[in-house]
């Protein structure tokens, strides 16, 4: 079953506030799986909002507690990389094996960018991502 997906804005799920939606569509059938809310101006303007308020509460979270929450997300996608990789089959058309490296490997960024943040000394280092 596929979700109708809404807006998460702010800490909360919703629908966006001119009720817009477009539907996902199945590349191998046409079908539509569902639906996304559309995000309007107003909707993105209160996103902005709330990113900018959730970036002063990061900046003022420790190196070591960022690390511990950005590998706690790492986790997660670890252990729902079946039902992600599904979604990413059903919108994409990919194959499921292909579609679960992708989950897989973004726990895996996650993870480098959680060590990384945790030996914040000031100083930027370059990303190094094979085949960037």
């Amino acid at each position: 079953m596929y979700p109708d997906v809404q807006l998460y804005i702010d800490g909360q799920w919703r629908a966006s506030r001119d009720g817009r939606s477009i539907p996902v569509i199945d590349p191998a059938t046409g079908q539509s799986l569902g639906s996304v809310a559309h995000a309007g101006i107003t909707d993105l303007d209160e996103a902005l909002a709330a990113a900018e308020r959730g970036f002063a509460t990061w900046r003022a979270t420790s190196a070591y507690d960022r690390y511990k929450l950005m590998q706690k997300a790492a986790n997660l996608i670890r252990e729902r990389a079946d039902n992600i990789a599904r979604i990413l089959t059903q919108e994409q058309g990919k194959p499921l094996a292909e579609a679960r490296m992708e989950t897989l490997s973004a726990a895996d960024v996650i993870d480098w960018l959680a060590e990384e943040g945790r030996r914040s000394y000031g100083t930027y280092r370059a990303f190094a991502w094979r085949g960037h």
